[in-house]
């Protein structure tokens, strides 16, 4: 038989203790149904500055139009995406960061559970390389990251990917992605951001095997628009509680249509072709 897990938001904790801000600032980054679209925006320093990420201000007020659930960005953003909004979206602190080119499987420290407190993000999202030279170093971090968290009340979101060079060619299989998912639970994360393994049948193992709630991250871009949905899809069939999407997002002619399209299929259970007539 398998096993069901609870999430964290679906429990009604009371008092004044840390468990209640951890439940209420879970529930702000996920809608009524328990899913979300969260867009990252913290792919410059990893991945390099883009047009679209050069132009910051604008691709952000696009992004916004279509009133995506969450992002995902780093401190420096916080202020001038969201401080002069009257009603900024929830967000989610990234805290640690690696480098495609400098290095991949090392996701160094650059913000911190206290900033994320004080700048008001919602949680506090930090990375790791499982299967990496650095996978001992991140688990030590990754479990800091949950103590201090926790003990104020904010959600941890990782970004668990099999990176790591010892896995061969296993690297994206499902026993890595599962792994990595699996480990980053246990050591006490609320969500797991991890990436999808090309399947509904195969993702569903990965979501079955992890006590915690389950995002797919949207992965490099894709060749067309209807393959970023049918991924949101399948993610969705496969119990996952949503998506991360970034480049498939902020890329999109336009940004915000991409957004109401992929909460179509995530949230209003439209097929892929049904949403894609929202991006003419």
């Amino acid at each position: 038989m398998t096993a069901t897990f609870t999430p964290a938001f679906d429990v009604n904790p009371t008092g004044t203790t840390a468990a209640l801000g951890r439940n209420l600032r879970l529930r702000r980054l996920f809608a009524a149904d328990g899913r979300t679209l969260t867009v990252a925006l913290d792919q410059a320093v990893p991945r390099g500055v883009a047009p679209r990420l050069a132009t910051i201000g604008s691709t952000f007020a696009s992004i916004a139009e279509g009133e995506p659930d969450a992002v995902t960005i780093t401190k420096g953003l916080a202020g001038p995406l969201l401080g002069g909004n009257r009603s900024p979206m929830p967000w989610i602190l990234k805290a640690s960061m690696f480098s495609v080119e400098f290095h991949p499987t090392y996701d160094a420290t650059i913000a911190t559970v206290q900033d994320a407190v004080r700048l008001g993000a919602d949680a506090v999202a930090v990375g790791i390389s499982a299967g990496s030279s650095n996978q001992v170093a991140m688990f030590e971090m990754l479990t800091r990251v949950v103590e201090e968290a926790h003990t104020w009340g904010l959600p941890v979101v990782c970004h668990a990917y099999p990176s790591g060079e010892m896995w061969g060619d296993r690297k994206g299989s499902t026993e890595s992605v599962l792994y990595a998912s699996r480990a980053a639970a246990e050591l006490g994360t609320d969500i797991v951001k991890t990436w999808y393994t090309g399947s509904t049948s195969e993702f569903a193992k990965v979501v079955e095997g992890t006590p915690a709630i389950v995002v797919a991250a949207g992965g490099a871009p894709a060749e067309s628009p209807l393959d970023v949905l049918k991924q949101a899809a399948s993610v969705v069939e496969a119990g996952a509680h949503g998506m991360t999407a970034g480049r498939n997002i902020w890329q999109a002619p336009e940004p915000g249509k991409m957004v109401a399209a992929l909460k179509a299929v995530i949230h209003g259970g439209d097929s892929p072709e049904v949403a894609a007539k929202l991006l003419d």
